[in-house]
Order: structure tokens, then C-alpha cells, then sequence
């Protein structure tokens, strides 16, 4: 399946676009080795490589969200579809370029440090935050 309108789905919860900052999404399944080794003239050995290609998804939000946006909405909306609330664990589904169609893991959200910018009344206002989704974790 080709690109259906929106990069990433934590859950069921469509991370909208106006909140990816547009030059920020990067997506790719990172492929494993079980033991490669560097021989004495640099060679790389790759004896096997494992089938699962694991989920990295990584993106910055818009400069200047506010604290009901990036709280409330986003971070909020996110939170309602962990799986282990403590671990951060949830489904990813992610749109990879390299492969031109999505990829769906249980995985977790890294731990990110939003930093505001400024502060007026009840109002916050973030700078970019970088978000990031790991997958291929094993879910029994």
C-alpha cells in the first residue's frame, strides 16, 4: 500500500500534519545483523541478517505550539494509545519512503524535553520538539 495521507498512527491516532514540522520526518526500518564481525583487513562479515527490520521514526514538531496544542492535543492524544502506559509502548505505524508503503510494530516513545519559549498568562509556547518512535520490540 502506497502513502494514504498521513506519516505516522501511534494506535489508532493519525499524528496530524500541522503539527510535523515539514522538513523534520524521517522514517526507515533499520536492518539487523546477529553477530557481524570486522575482519584484520576492515571487511565487514555479515553471516545473517535477521528478517524483522526495525521501526525508527523520528520527527520534530512545529516551532510555537501552544501548551493546549502540544499538551492537549498532541502529546495527549498520543499518550491515549499506549499499550504499558510506563513503558511507552504502543503500535507504530509509520509511512517508510525507502520502501514506499507503511510499516506496522509494537514499539515505544523515546523520552523527549520539550523546551518552551516563551510564557504569557496560561499560555506556553514550545520551541520544535524532537519526537521518536523505536520499534521491534517483542510484545508476548
Amino acid at each position: 500500500m502506497g502513502y494514504s495521507g498521513y506519516l505516522l498512527k501511534i494506535g489508532d491516532y493519525e499524528i496530524p500534519h500541522k503539527y510535523i514540522k515539514a522538513d523534520s520526518y524521517q522514517a526507515y526500518a533499520n536492518m539487523q545483523d546477529i553477530d557481524p564481525w570486522i575482519d584484520s583487513n576492515g571487511y565487514t562479515h555479515r553471516e545473517k541478517t535477521v528478517e524483522l527490520k526495525a521501526l525508527k521514526v523520528e520527527f520534530e514538531t512545529k516551532p510555537l505550539l501552544t501548551n493546549k496544542e502540544f499538551d492537549e492535543d498532541l502529546i495527549a492524544n498520543i499518550r491515549n494509545q499506549f499499550v504499558k502506559e510506563v513503558g511507552k509502548e504502543c503500535y507504530i505505524t509509520a509511512y517508510i519512503p525507502e520502501l514506499g508503503k507503511y510499516v506496522t510494530q509494537y514499539g515505544y516513545m523515546a523520552d523527549f524535553t520539550p523546551q518552551m519559549y516563551r510564557v504569557s498568562g496560561n499560555t506556553i509556547w514550545y520551541d520544535s520538539t524532537r519526537l521518536a518512535f523505536v520499534g521491534g520490540v517483542y510484545h508476548a
